[in-house]
């Protein structure tokens, strides 16, 4: 098992493990889980794709078994910064605003999502590969200059990330998104 660090500088490096990512993202989110997000036929990406993105690839032999992305939490991408504080400022329906009173804008501060395993891997693993993908996201952050990063996920998350050696702690509400999902915000220190 190998981790790649793919980003819009790198990806003519890693083109085709890039889009193969792409197109394991379309098949959880949108074919399995039924999200309302922006796809192709073939591959999902959504405004957080951005030249400031970094890509977490945990792959074999050239195909994805998990992904992760990391968006720094300062700076905009045209009208978009970053998935929380986009939240928090009432741009992403389905999503309330009132995940953090202060969404943080920091150097040192990184928003880490699209968690993603690929779903053809037998349930059982899916844990340890994930836990994998985790443990390089955090590394990759590091290198970022990151001391910290944040998350919107479920809040079974907390417990999981700290049980596989990443300590994590809620720092917001646990509330319900547009599909009445329990969702929190989260971090790290790294």
């Amino acid at each position: 098992m190998q981790h790649s660090i793919v980003s819009w500088e790198t990806v003519h490096e890693h083109g085709q493990l890039w889009w193969l990512h792409l197109k394991m993202r379309k098949q959880l989110f949108v074919d399995e889980m039924h999200w309302s997000i922006p796809h192709t036929p073939d591959v999902e990406a959504d405004q957080y794709d951005t030249p400031k993105t970094q890509y977490v690839i945990t792959h074999t032999n050239g195909t994805p078994l998990a992904a992760s992305r990391l968006n720094p939490t300062i700076g905009n991408f045209g009208y978009w910064s970053y998935m929380i504080n986009d939240a928090c400022e009432g741009k992403l329906p389905g999503i309330p605003d009132t995940l953090m009173d202060a969404p943080p804008r920091d150097h040192s501060i990184w928003e880490a999502t699209r968690f993603t395993v690929n779903p053809s891997i037998p349930k059982a693993e899916r844990n340890s590969i994930l836990a994998e993908n985790a443990r390089a996201l955090t590394g990759a952050a590091r290198d970022l200059g990151a001391s910290k990063l944040i998350a919107l996920m479920p809040p079974a998350y907390v417990r999981w990330l700290t049980s596989i050696g990443l300590p994590t702690n809620k720092t917001g509400p646990t509330l319900k998104d547009g599909q009445g999902n329990r969702i929190c915000t989260i971090e790290m220190a790294l």
